[in-house]
């Protein structure tokens, strides 16, 4: 009883309509298209496995809260790549069993509230301006094409040492580099592994390919080094609130004293996997604030009016501390915020119904259990909830969220799985930017000034034209 599109054909489902769109990088563009013809909740075929997707913010509400009803699916792939384990399904942010979640979130949360964060500062202001400092270092100003998606990659990678990752020796950051090319390169990949056989056969002997497999694997050695030297710190020192992977390892320990597990050398071992995947999924997710920044730069520098406006506020801005650089940075922040409406990192969600018969709003029911899917971009970009949806409008957040319709804006999610980094993501982006910006102007580079696409195909969202950029000394008034 829900409306759908009509198949390409009874075998093959809606599949042959979304692979064509898939390639040609409008996969959700189509999707906006059937919820405007069909109706915002609608059933969709992938070969003859009926699935549902919906831009309708009170279901999607329902799918966010209702933990009763909707769970995480167990079928979200890429946490292997080729059988080399990456995030595993145990991970504070990939585990779905509810006992689980919640008592790993329970330990992670306090420690990415706002007040933590604005205790926080002075170690993140430090990290985000040494590492743009070493970054600027191998840029030849007015010359050097910069990639931005590398180039705030490898910024992220540094970064992670203010959370703990250093061992006070620069033992991440030093390697800033090697860690993002592995990250960039899971990212590349690891979605492509599921493409049909003659591909997948061609990357699996691909050299490109098994170099990621390999740093992978290298990184997750990395990853269990950093345990091994942050338990004993934890044994000596206890918990000390400030560094991220005591969380992980109080989180985990929160959890064996739940199951009422024996200690015996078999579990030792198997917790040590999970709490590898914990901490190789922070080196993925905090990648995430760096596209973000990367789909900003390449929208701004290309839009003169916001680039000045924004450019003015940072240059005036006072980075003393967190309630002061949020005062200063007010315009700034709804770059930002505009920026994850337009493109947000993640573009869709997906839930799984958890009973036979799932009564929806608007008497619409699944019958079986079944795969939801809730998509941002389509949401964000609806001119049902907004107005000039496809306009890069800053402006339209001068009131914060004042007049947005409730889960239209979704780009951290919502709920009681809304995304735990934001506050530290807000932080570091603008902190990035400051620093990019008080002694740096940028343009495209030369025949790219009008270039700009997003690619749309994959989980995270990035720049696929116009993210190379020049970097110059800032104008000072007098020299203008």
């Amino acid at each position: 009883d829900l409306p759908q599109p009509p198949r390409a054909n009874f075998y093959q489902g809606n599949w042959p309509q979304m692979k064509a769109a898939q390639d040609q990088n409008k996969l959700f563009d189509m999707f906006g298209e059937w919820v405007d013809q069909y109706g915002e909740t609608i059933l969709f075929w992938r070969q003859s496995a009926p699935k549902y997707f919906t831009a309708d913010p009170d279901l999607v509400k329902a799918i966010l809260t209702e933990i009763s009803l909707f769970a995480k699916t167990h079928a979200i792939p890429n946490r292997t790549l080729f059988g080399q384990r990456m995030t595993g399904t145990s991970s504070f942010l990939t585990v779905q069993d509810g006992e689980v979640w919640a008592i790993k979130r329970r330990a992670m949360s306090p420690y990415f509230s706002k007040i933590h964060m604005t205790g926080m500062f002075d170690k993140c202001h430090d990290y985000i301006q040494r590492g743009l400092e070493r970054q600027f270092s191998e840029v030849a100003l007015g010359k050097t094409h910069v990639d931005i998606v590398e180039f705030y990659g490898e910024l992220y990678q540094f970064f992670l040492g203010a959370l703990g990752f250093d061992l006070g020796c620069n033992f991440v950051s030093d390697n800033a580099k090697f860690h993002n090319d592995v990250i960039q390169g899971v990212l590349k990949w690891a979605p492509q592994q599921f493409g049909n056989t003659t591909d997948v056969l061609k990357m699996r002997v691909s050299k490109d390919v098994n170099t990621v497999i390999c740093g992978v694997s290298k990184l997750r050695t990395i990853c269990r080094y950093i345990l091994d030297q942050k338990i004993k710190e934890y044994k000596e020192k206890g918990p000390q609130p400030d560094d991220i992977l005591h969380h992980v390892i109080t989180a985990n320990q929160m959890y064996l004293e739940h199951i009422n597990t024996e200690y015996d050398s078999h579990y030792v071992e198997k917790l040590m996997t999970y709490m590898t995947d914990d901490v190789l999924t922070i080196f993925l997710v905090i990648d995430n604030m760096a596209k973000t920044l990367s789909n900003l730069l390449v929208r701004v520098m290309r839009e003169p009016r916001v680039y000045g406006k924004m450019v003015a506020e940072i240059r005036a801005a006072e980075l003393g501390d967190l309630q002061t650089m949020d005062k200063t940075l007010r315009y700034t922040e709804m770059v930002i915020l505009e920026t994850l409406r337009l493109h947000p990192t993640l573009m869709r969600g997906i839930r799984v119904t958890k009973n036979m018969t799932t009564e929806l709003n608007k008497g619409l029911t699944i019958h079986g259990k079944g795969m939801i899917f809730f998509g941002q971009l389509v949401l964000h970009r609806s001119s049902k909830y907004w107005k000039d949806p496809y306009e890069f409008l800053p402006e339209r957040w001068e009131t914060g969220s004042k007049g947005i319709t409730p889960f239209t804006y979704l780009p951290f999610v919502a709920g009681p799985r809304v995304c735990m980094g934001k506050h530290l993501a807000m932080l570091s982006m603008k902190l990035a930017l400051a620093y990019t910006f008080k002694k740096h102007d940028m343009r495209p580079v030369p025949g790219e000034e009008k270039d700009m696409d997003w690619d749309y195909r994959f989980t995270i969202v990035r720049p696929s034209a116009g993210y190379n950029a020049i970097f110059t000394k800032a104008e000072t008034e007098n020299e203008k």
